[in-house]
């Protein structure tokens, strides 16, 4: 039986392509192992988002290339090929003998397939929406990588869940470029609200969770009728990037600073818990020491709950590429430290205000001490916090149960609960 090494890098919808891509390659025959000496294919799926993704991806494909025999292949997949090309990348890594782009699992199947093989948790999967990127920020690639918007059709989207759900997940993490411009590109056209109404409707304990809403469509209708919707967690993933109106207009994004705040007093007057989470980038052109505390009032005054921020990159073939005036590579690092040290007190904060208060968590499993941990509903796997368990003597609590905590106490990023016994 062949066998495959496989390495997966970047965001939740590469990894939900390389799933799918693990599943098509069993049905030909291929055998997932651990080891790289174990495989007769090396396979890198790579991210090329901004530089240091590059930069990753060029890290693992040279340590593989070291690592090949002659008897191996090496394959590599994903933005890095979609970015720059097939022949320039077999000029510059000889290592690799074949290069396929995004969705590498087309390769072997027919459309868009239902079956994956997870690989982070059998309890919670990450279910892409859409493809491809509309909008035109001027210093994104990913419009270049992935191309134009196109939504998966509902029918599709439902059954793939139902699927997941018969397999044991317990939560259903929605991902895209952008959640809130699903279906408009359909015939007849949908909105996300029409996918969150199908996918809660399906019987069954789990939860939904989104990720990526893009900050033009957090308005108070949309909230309202989410909050309405029992199977949503109350988190909001929303990057904003920026709040000054001059780099928001250099950046090409398209919201309302003020309006987005008076949404979030909205969200919190209705649930004082719901989760709000954000990315902002430090050292855009034309990012002086005004801009720069516009975007820290700003961020004093949202109060997110979680946070990540990340510098500015002059990234090849973007509009952004060519403004001035440039902001120093040292400053923007200083900048990004800033932000970090401000929102560090912020999220502590708004963890203090959980306890004492009734939450949900899906347990994960057990630390090396033996505790149990998992995830509540105001954090989301791999970026946010977690939650450790405090369950009685004999109490019992497996992996892949949700069950109703009583939040203890509260540190920088994580929450400590006991399960309340019914």
């Amino acid at each position: 039986m062949p066998s495959i090494y496989p390495v997966s890098l970047g965001c939740a919808k590469n990894k939900a392509d390389f799933e799918k891509l693990l599943w098509a390659l069993k049905q030909q025959g291929y055998e997932v192992v651990l080891l790289p000496e174990e495989a007769d294919i090396l396979w890198v799926n790579t991210c090329a988002f901004i530089r240091p993704a590059v930069e990753e991806a060029l890290e693992h494909i040279f340590e593989l290339g070291e690592l090949k025999r002659p008897d191996q292949r090496l394959v590599v997949s994903g933005c890095l090929t979609a970015r720059y090309g097939k022949e320039t990348l077999k000029e510059l890594l000889p290592e690799v003998d074949e290069f396929y782009g995004i969705e590498p699992y087309r390769l072997f199947t027919h459309g868009e397939p239902l079956q994956r093989i997870l690989t982070e948790s059998p309890f919670y999967a990450y279910l892409k929406i859409a493809e491809g990127c509309n909008h035109r920020c001027s210093y994104c690639t990913i419009p270049k990588i992935r191309g134009r918007y196109r939504s998966l059709p509902l029918e599709h989207l439902v059954k793939e869940a139902k699927l997941l759900l018969s397999q044991g997940v317990k939560e259903l993490i929605l991902v895209a470029q952008d959640l809130a411009f699903y279906g408009r590109d359909l015939s007849p056209p949908l909105s996300l609200l029409d996918l969150l109404k199908a996918l809660n409707s399906i019987e069954g304990d789990f939860r939904i969770r989104m990720l990526y809403l893009h900050p033009g469509a957090f308005k108070e209708g949309f909230l309202e009728e989410v909050l309405s919707l029992e199977k949503i967690v109350p988190y909001f993933e929303v990057p904003v990037q920026h709040a000054h109106p001059q780099i928001l207009k250099k950046m090409g994004r398209s919201y309302s600073p003020e309006e987005f705040l008076e949404t979030i007093e909205f969200l919190r007057k209705k649930n004082p818990l719901a989760c709000v989470r954000t990315t902002v980038m430090v050292g855009f052109p034309g990012e002086g020491e005004g801009e720069f505390e516009t975007l820290l009032e700003f961020l004093k005054s949202a109060e997110f709950d979680y946070l990540g921020t990340f510098i500015f990159y002059a990234e090849e073939g973007t509009r952004a590429e060519k403004l001035t005036p440039k902001v120093p590579y040292k400053e923007k690092l200083s900048r990004k430290r800033e932000v970090l040290r401000l929102q560090r007190e912020i999220t502590k904060r708004r963890l203090r205000l959980r306890i004492g208060k009734e939450e949900e968590v899906l347990i994960l499993g057990e630390d090396v001490r033996g505790r149990p941990f998992g995830i509540a509903r105001c954090q989301a796997p791999e970026i946010d916090g977690i939650t450790y368990l405090l369950p009685k003597k004999g109490q019992q609590l497996f992996p892949g149960d949700l069950v109703r905590v009583r939040v203890k106490r509260s540190g920088l990023y994580d929450l400590w609960a006991s399960p309340v016994q019914d």
